[in-house]
């Protein structure tokens, strides 16, 4: 027949095969694809080309002895004229960037225990905050008990029931509001500026180190408009790193001025910082802690 022809002339281009052998090539097709290999880049994706706006890429190049990683504007947006950039010189770039807002740990060990000084403050604050709330809130209901106790015996008209009893459960919530309020934002500000200081000394160690993918993630965090021009790399600090390089950039100015006047401007500095002590519930990251 037909199909036993066919059988037969399939079976002269496919024979039988033992069993092992069989499982044998299932086994070898069932093993997964071997990846291809993915280079070790810990900078792109960081910054852009400040030329035509493309993205910056990077390759591997051999010179001078050795291999080299080297970061480049990818061009994708037409003609640029920038040209390569050595990693190592990126590197030395964005950490000499982020000792721009490293404070020595002197400063920062000072400011730590100015933060747990005002962290004591604002609980003890907190509580008594919360107790007189609590207490205004049990004076409150006691009223309304009264209120409608007087009502029921008919001591007080309607209209004026009504209207009292109105007032007080309006101040009833805006209490119940106030203590919830609080509750959520009343300790808001210690963390925040807790976690700033010791990015500040994250900072400094990152300027010190080479751990490129944590200098890349904090470069991330505390600047914006990363650019590479002219085979240089930069960045904007963000609030509040802004007003740190600033004042210590202003400190620096200030080495070439008499002792007196940079004794003066450490006083008046101290000052500002400790501003904290007369008002400890002030919500706001950016004092004056230089």
């Amino acid at each position: 027949t037909r199909a036993s022809i066919t059988k037969d002339a399939l079976s002269q281009f496919f024979p039988p095969q033992p069993f092992e052998a069989v499982q044998e090539i299932l086994k070898r097709k069932a093993k997964p694809r071997k990846s291809k290999q993915r280079h070790n880049f810990p900078f792109t994706g960081l910054l852009t080309c400040g030329q035509c706006g493309s993205a910056i890429t990077a390759q591997y190049a051999h010179g001078n002895g050795g291999t080299y990683r080297y970061y480049r504007c990818t061009k994708k947006k037409g003609n640029c004229a920038q040209k390569y950039l050595r990693e190592d010189l990126l590197v030395s770039q964005l950490k000499a960037r982020l000792q721009s807002v490293a404070l020595c740990d002197e400063w920062t060990k000072k400011m730590l225990a100015k933060v747990g000084e005002w962290e004591k403050e604002n609980v003890h604050s907190s509580q008594s905050f919360v107790q007189n709330l609590e207490a205004e809130q049990s004076e409150v209901s006691a009223k309304l008990d009264k209120l409608v106790s007087t009502y029921i015996d008919g001591d007080v008209p309607k209209e004026s029931y009504l209207a009292k009893k109105e007032e007080l459960m309006m101040r009833k919530l805006a209490l119940t509001n106030q203590k919830e309020d609080f509750g959520r934002m009343g300790k808001n500000w210690i963390e925040p500026l807790r976690s700033w200081i010791l990015d500040i000394q994250k900072a400094k160690k990152l300027s010190q180190g080479d751990n490129f993918e944590d200098i890349k993630a904090f470069v991330q965090k505390v600047g914006t408009n990363h650019q590479l021009l002219d085979k240089s790399a930069s960045f904007s600090f963000s609030a509040p790193w802004d007003y740190v390089a600033l004042r210590l950039v202003q400190s620096h100015q200030a080495e070439g001025r008499s002792g007196e006047a940079i004794l003066s401007e450490k006083r008046e500095s101290i000052v500002l910082w400790t501003y904290g002590e007369s008002n400890p519930d002030l919500p706001d990251v950016h004092r004056d802690v230089l």
